[in-house]
């Protein structure tokens, strides 16, 4: 997994203009050794849609003020995709 803190946009005031809060979570599918072939073969075909050329998924979250939160809301997010 690679995460990346940025920072958010949208209105919130100074607090989120100065806050790197926003996280984007990017998991590579393809190249992933967690996941067997079979299990790797099934989650490429499910996520087509969602996945760029290199077979990367990318989950952004920026619902909360915490860093913390949204990479928990992320990891969460993956976490049903793969399920």
């Amino acid at each position: 997994l690679d995460v990346r803190a940025t920072r958010s946009g949208g209105p919130g005031g100074q607090h989120v203009n100065t806050s790197s809060t926003r996280i984007e979570l990017r998991w590579n599918v393809r190249a992933s050794q967690a996941v067997d072939d079979e299990r790797r073969a099934r989650l490429l075909e499910k996520l087509a849609s969602r996945l760029d050329a290199d077979g990367t998924l990318r989950i952004v979250a920026s619902e909360h003020r915490s860093q913390r939160q949204n990479r928990e809301a992320a990891e969460a997010r993956l976490a049903m995709l793969v399920k």
